[in-house]
């Protein structure tokens, strides 16, 4: 593989989830496009650090504990129109609060990432005069990502 630039990545969603957390799965599903979207985060899991010291070791024993799968954050041109967005704002704080939403994020090569995530968020930005109004919208995966 070869590096890549951001352009040209597509993201969508869907309220569906998979019957399998995997390619076919995912791929299953129908999706809607998330439109205006002009930045986003980063992605992926972090392991808790568990630590023990025992006296009579006199050294700290290091452990992996629970894995949490990230925050993903993306910044938009507001469209209150565009079906996607229209999801995103759903699943923050309407009818869509309390489902697990899937996501497939189509890169500029082709590749394929899907994943899991509540909607925690999404606020609206204003600007000065030379700047579109815009939303931000916070996910947090619930699962690995998967690639396709």
């Amino acid at each position: 593989m070869t590096v890549q630039t951001n352009a040209g990545t597509a993201i969508s969603v869907s309220i569906a989830a998979p019957a399998t957390h995997d390619d076919a799965g995912f791929a299953a599903l129908t999706y809607t496009l998330i439109g205006e979207i002009v930045t986003t985060g980063t992605k992926g899991p972090s392991v808790a650090l568990v630590t023990h010291s025992p006296l009579d070791k006199r050294a700290i024993q290091k452990y992996k504990g629970t894995v949490n799968y990230g925050t993903y954050s993306m910044g938009l041109g507001l469209d209150i129109a565009d079906a996607g967005q229209i999801l995103l704002k759903a699943g923050a704080d309407g009818a869509q609060i309390d489902v697990v939403h899937s996501f497939k994020e189509v890169k500029q090569n082709g590749n394929i990432e899907y994943y899991r995530a509540v909607i925690m968020s999404f606020d609206r930005a204003g600007g000065g005069n030379d700047a579109v109004l815009g939303a931000n919208t916070s996910l947090e995966l619930t699962d690995s990502i998967i690639d396709a």
